[in-house]
């Protein structure tokens, strides 16, 4: 039986930051800003997807209260409203003129007097993507690890660091591990957090 760590949604929101950065660091393709039509976010971010570009519409986590039970609960929100970013590959022929034609782009921006699109720098699309990762996940974006029940793994912090164990079930959630963790010639078990464990 395999599950995920911490947890499957969160793991899942991980792999997507994890495609978006390798796709901007080993890909060809240049990313400008545009500006869409009020509230044509999704619109534009399908026409553009439809053209055969390549669009990200960063999202992060706000918490919001409910005005009448007084609850807090957690709401994804665009980063950027009304923007959204594309990468263009200049090889395939891909060029600024097809995101003027799709339905809900407004403007593609510019910082030059002749309206030349401004490219936006490797660097600055990685620092976005962490950003939204960091606001979605909940934590920086690190590698994550499948883990299963019987896994060889050993402990990577805390006074235990060093120690060697396997893995004989996940709490709820997927946050602890119990681990069987060979100490001082004898078996001891321990809940440790998954995020202190690697695979061995």
């Amino acid at each position: 039986m395999t599950k995920t760590a911490p947890n499957e949604e969160r793991r899942a929101l991980e792999r997507n930051y994890q495609f978006m950065r390798s796709l901007i660091k080993c890909s060809t393709l240049e990313w400008v800003v545009i500006r869409t039509n009020p509230n044509s976010e999704d619109r534009a971010f399908e026409g553009i997807n439809a053209a055969g570009l390549t669009a990200y519409l960063p999202m992060i986590t706000e918490l919001r209260t409910s005005k009448t039970r007084k609850e807090r609960f957690a709401v994804s929100c665009l980063m950027f409203p009304r923007y959204l970013f594309v990468g263009l590959d200049a090889n395939a022929g891909q060029c600024c003129d097809m995101i003027r034609k799709c339905d809900g782009v407004e403007k593609i921006l510019s910082t030059t007097l002749e309206g030349a699109p401004h490219r936006v720098p490797m660097r600055e699309m990685l620092r976005v993507i962490d950003t939204a990762c960091e606001a979605e996940v909940g934590q920086k974006l690190v590698k994550g690890q499948l883990f299963s029940i019987g896994d060889k793994v050993m402990l990577v912090a805390g006074v235990g660091a060093q120690l060697k164990g396997e893995v004989r079930s996940l709490g709820r959630g997927g946050e602890l591990a119990r681990v069987d963790v060979l100490a001082f010639g004898r078996t001891t078990k321990a809940k440790v957090p998954v995020d202190k464990l690697a695979l061995r």
